[in-house]
Formats: C-alpha cells, structure tokens, sequence
C-alpha cells in the first residue's frame, strides 16, 4: 500500500467516524429538544388549568365579599334599628374573615380581610404563573437544542458531501466545516439550561 492510498484509507475512517458521531450527535440533541418540548407543553396545560382555577377562585371569593357586605349592612340596619334578633341572624351568616375584620381597629373589612379572602386565589395563581414560568423557558430550551440539531445536521450534510468528492482539498475543506459544525453543535447543546 503506497502513501496515497494510505492517507486516503485514513481520510474514509476519519469521515466515517465523523459521520458516526454527527449522527449521534443529532439524535441526542434531537431526543434532548424533544424531552424540553414535552415537558414544555405537560407544563404549559398544566399551568393554564391552574390559572383558569385561580380565576374561579377569585370570582368565589368577590361573591362571598360581596355576601359579607349585604349581610354586614343587614346586621349593622337591625341593630341600629334595635331589633337585635335579626342581627344576630345577619351576624351569624357572615364570614370568619368578616367577623374577624369586625373585631380589628381597622374594621370592618380592613386590607387584612381582603388578603385573608383573596388567599388561596393569590397562592393558585402565583403557583400557575411559576409553572407557565417554567413551561416558557423549557420551550426556550427545546428551541436552543433544535439550533444545536440544526447545525449537527448541516455538518452531516458536509461530510457526507465530502465523500462524494475527488478532490482531496475540497474534502479536506468539507471536512473541516463538518468539524467546525460538530464543535458549534457540542457547544450550543451545552451552553442550553
């Protein structure tokens, strides 16, 4: 075997290999992407049912507030009318966080009342907004891993052009690029989180 035909054997395992690895580094980043993209959407659902929640929770306690003001305006018309039966009615039909509200300084219906209704609406939508949160970056992330796919499949391309070729500085060329995909494609997979 004469020098020619050895560096070309060395060329056909080097692009061999370069093919090998480009090839799994597009299925890896592809499976990467699509985990993100997945997990992206499972979260995005998710986080819109708890924010569709949040609302319904909001909307249940403006009417129990608004319950409390009927009632609380009944209670303070009977007592003030005398008739203390009827507000005692009135009284017993009111909120804990209303009859609380009524015992403070800044009663009745002070900010702590109102922070003590809206609660558990707030605490809903705060945990649906941190997963809508986290739905958007992971969908960052899967874009990011499809640009890494992306360039992993260009050098891919190359290569296999490479081979196909007579010239052996144009394949020198074409291979060069294909590492330099290979490396682009490493560190844009690495640099995605």
């Amino acid at each position: 075997m004469d020098e020619n035909e050895d560096s070309d054997m060395k060329m056909e395992v080097a692009m061999a290999a370069l093919i090998a690895v480009l090839s799994i580094s597009t299925a890896s980043t592809a499976y990467f992407s699509h985990m993100e993209n997945s997990s992206s959407t499972h979260n995005y659902h998710s986080s819109q049912s708890i924010l569709v929640t949040a609302n319904s929770l909001y909307l249940e306690a403006n009417q129990a507030i608004i319950y409390d003001f009927n009632a609380f305006d009944d209670y303070y018309l009977a007592s003030e009318a005398g008739n203390q039966s009827v507000a005692d009615y009135y009284y017993s039909g009111l909120s804990q966080e209303a009859i609380d509200s009524l015992d403070r300084d800044t009663g009745p219906f002070d900010d702590q009342y109102f922070d003590e209704m809206y609660d558990y609406a707030v605490t809903t939508e705060e945990e649906g907004l941190i997963l809508s949160e986290r739905a958007a970056e992971e969908n960052t992330a899967s874009d990011e891993y499809q640009l890494a796919v992306l360039i992993s499949a260009v050098g891919l391309s190359l290569v296999g052009w490479a081979a196909l070729m007579q010239a052996r500085n144009l394949k020198l060329t074409f291979m060069g690029c294909s590492m330099l995909a290979l490396l682009l494609s490493v560190l844009q997979t690495l640099s995605v989180g």
